[in-house]
């Protein structure tokens, strides 16, 4: 794009053009590697109040104010500042940013003992931070599971888990997870065939179904009285009313509930999702349902952060029962747990609640009846609008937030309605309530999300058109809704905040410049333009980069303390090798990420 000058002579862009220009760019990597990051201990960190809002204001724990640099960062800074969106520098003390700008002054701060790093036409841009994943879960595929892929048949999967199996004799508990609900679904007698006398709990790769053996279901309770309390739809059931082993939404929550995981196996879990974070540039996520995996998970978060291990910003909901009969007590116990365990980098911000479930699975709860299904809508979880209102009033009493998963229209409609009378009888207006995932939206709810200053957690990846994926979403809920589809830049166009999210690992992608590509572009290169799903949803270079930055910081009230480079701001940097601004997509798309920095130490070099 050819950038035009002013009369003054400086750049004259408007917002979409800087991101154009700001792109989330490559960073080669420098000659001089910094010592490995030391571990910081929790105990020594001023501890934050609970609410989200005052995370805002604890100040990090090194001063920006006066003294020479420990660090100094040179390269193609791109800071996502609004007033200084380029640099030469970046100067750090301690955790926090010193001075960013040009180089030369940038080198007046340092001194002898100044470890000066070296990008050169690499690109340094703020740590990338994450609106919506499951850090656990993530962890876990990775250390206690066999993965099956989504697209194989079912010989493929069983193969799969039956050398897992075999493999891991000291097992009790096998964890698989992958398999897909399209087409015929597999039964828990396939199962038995290859291992009866274990409990097996194979979970779909979107996480909202399991198939579990005979013995499993026995253990866990999916029996005919599971049948009568969640019905047909949740619980599949052959011909004689019998469980088949395939169970949806809720009650996949009562069996991962009954699931013990170890707390040395959950503290290696999540140290695995750290190293693979940090190894992909993201210095910050957030936990959507941290206890929902195991209530070792949080426990593992506590314990990392008192040993000094956590390297990474985690902020949290915890799960509520769909419908709770009480949001008042659950808000308190919720913020009672933020009180005794938030930390410097652990943040449990607010209440995690699932309205409805997914397309592919039927469960997406949608106004229109499904294309393939005549009078059928599909599944409903937390969606008592009395009991909506009143967990968001009460999440705002304790300055806390509330983060939906929500897929259909009709659940979005009607969380948009509960936050709407919450904000309105409270004036608050600045929770920065969340709906996650927005896949069918109704375009008058895309202006009431901005109306109500209600956070739009979307995935930038999935505008892309999968073929067989794209192909069930037509059949399920017909041509026009598949086209319209997460509509993401209609949310900006009307003064929304995107916020984007990766899902992972229910979305097996965990990357920010295939995530960028499908933002800005609507398709990855390497897949072509026949992916696009729709061209005027396509966001600006700067838009994408800011939905992977500083507006996820916004959501967690944050955006005083990360998601941009500024000073005072904390020493969270990572290094790509690409100018996202600049360079072609396709190059984007294969972007290797360098270097990462939290609190100004080097936790990751490639």
């Amino acid at each position: 794009m050819e950038k035009k000058k002013n009369e003054k002579g400086s750049l004259d862009i408007n917002r979409r053009d800087f991101l154009r220009l700001a792109g989330m760019g490559a960073m080669a990597y420098a000659a001089t590697a910094l010592p490995g990051g030391t571990a910081l201990a929790a105990a020594e960190e001023p501890k934050p109040a609970h609410g989200s809002r005052a995370n805002n204001t604890l100040k990090a724990a090194g001063s920006s104010k006066g003294g020479k640099a420990d660090l100094l960062i040179l390269g193609n800074v791109i800071t996502m500042d609004e007033y200084k969106p380029y640099a030469e520098a970046v100067a750090v003390k301690g955790d926090t940013i010193l001075y960013v700008g040009e180089a030369d002054i940038a080198k007046k701060l340092c001194d002898s003992h100044t470890i000066i790093q070296d990008f050169g036409k690499n690109s340094v841009y703020p740590g990338f931070l994450e609106a919506h994943c499951h850090p656990g879960a993530g962890g876990y595929n990775m250390t206690g599971k066999v993965m099956l892929d989504p697209f194989a048949n079912v010989d493929s999967w069983l193969n799969a888990l039956k050398t897992y199996i075999a493999d891991n004799p000291q097992k009790n508990v096998i964890g698989g997870e992958g398999f897909s609900t399209s087409g015929d679904l597999p039964t828990a007698t396939m199962l038995d065939a290859i291992c009866s006398d274990k409990n097996v709990v194979v979970e779909s790769y979107d996480k909202h179904s399991m198939w579990m053996n005979t013995k499993a279901m026995n253990e866990y309770g999916i029996n005919r009285e599971a049948v009568a309390k969640w019905g047909t739809d949740c619980v599949h059931v052959d011909a004689n009313g019998n469980p088949t082993g395939i169970i949806s939404e809720a009650p996949t929550f009562h069996v991962r509930a009954q699931i013990k995981i170890p707390l040395d196996e959950m503290k290696k879990a999540l140290l695995a999702w750290q190293e693979y974070a940090l190894s992909n540039g993201y210095t910050g996520t957030y936990n959507a349902g941290v206890d929902l995996l195991s209530k070792a998970e949080p426990l593992a978060y506590y314990a990392l952060e008192a040993e000094g291990k956590l390297k990474h910003y985690n902020y949290s909901g915890w799960y509520v029962a769909d419908n709770t009969d009480t949001p008042e007590a659950d808000m308190d116990r919720i913020a009672a747990e933020a009180e005794a365990h938030n930390s410097k980098h652990y943040h449990l911000i607010g209440a995690k609640v699932f309205c409805d479930g997914v397309v592919e699975a039927h469960t997406a709860w949608l106004l229109d009846d499904y294309a393939d299904q005549p009078g059928y809508k599909g599944v409903t979880r937390f969606a008592d609008h009395e009991k909506m209102v009143r967990l968001t009033k009460a999440a705002a009493k304790h300055d806390m937030n509330v983060h939906v998963h929500s897929i259909g229209d009709a659940s979005t409609k009607a969380w948009i309605d509960a936050f709407a009378e919450a904000e309105e009888a409270t004036g608050n207006f600045d929770m920065r309530n969340a709906l996650a995932h927005l896949h069918i939206v109704r375009k008058e709810d895309v202006k009431r999300i901005a109306d109500y200053n209600i956070m739009a957690v979307a995935g930038m990846m999935w505008v892309e058109k999968e073929p067989s994926i794209f192909e069930q979403e037509v059949a399920f809920v017909g041509k026009e809704k598949a086209e319209r589809a997460y509509p993401i830049k209609s949310i900006i166009d009307y003064g929304g905040v995107l916020a984007s999210h990766s899902d992972y690992p229910v979305s097996p992608q965990f990357s920010a410049p295939i995530t960028f590509c499908c933002g800005v572009i609507g398709y990855l290169p390497s897949h072509g333009k026949e992916r696009i799903r729709h061209a005027d949803q396509c966001l600006s270079r700067k838009d994408a980069l800011k939905a992977i930055t500083i507006n996820v910081a916004h959501m967690w009230h944050e955006e005083n303390r990360m998601g941009s480079l500024e000073t005072g701001k904390l020493a969270n940097i990572t290094v790509f090798n690409h100018d996202f601004m600049k360079d072609d997509f396709a190059d984007i798309e294969n972007a290797k990420c360098l270097a990462t920095f939290v609190d100004g130490e080097l936790v990751y070099k490639a």
